[in-house]
């Protein structure tokens, strides 16, 4: 009897020692586009298609969006807190979004 309970701590300590070493597997692999806003305005950016909701970009200030990797280019919009007009531009992955001043309403540009 002694030596069937042995056997069996020996299988329990093994198979818990067995999944210490496993590492969780990664989750979906994210990409991202940068966004510098140049404006004079709050912007409200988001990357068409991958996302519902908008990120708020203060005026001179920059962000980085991520979103689940999907594709090589995507369509970036952006829309002015000031007057609610918008701008987009397709752009490649990991390229920079610039929002900047245009003739009366901002403007975007992929860098």
């Amino acid at each position: 009897m002694s030596r069937s309970l042995a056997m069996f701590m020996f299988l329990v300590m093994g198979l818990g020692l067995a999944g210490c070493g496993e590492d969780e597997p990664p989750g979906p692999k994210m990409d991202h586009v940068m966004v510098r806003n140049d404006s004079s305005t709050e912007a409200n950016v988001r990357v068409k298609l991958w996302q519902k909701g908008y990120l708020a970009v203060s005026a001179g200030d920059s962000a980085k969006i991520e979103f689940k990797a999907e594709a090589r280019t995507v369509q970036v919009e952006a829309k002015s807190r000031k007057q609610w007009d918008d701008c987009w531009v397709t752009m490649k992955v990991g390229d920079t979004l610039v929002i900047y001043d245009g003739v009366e309403r901002i403007a975007c540009k992929a860098e």
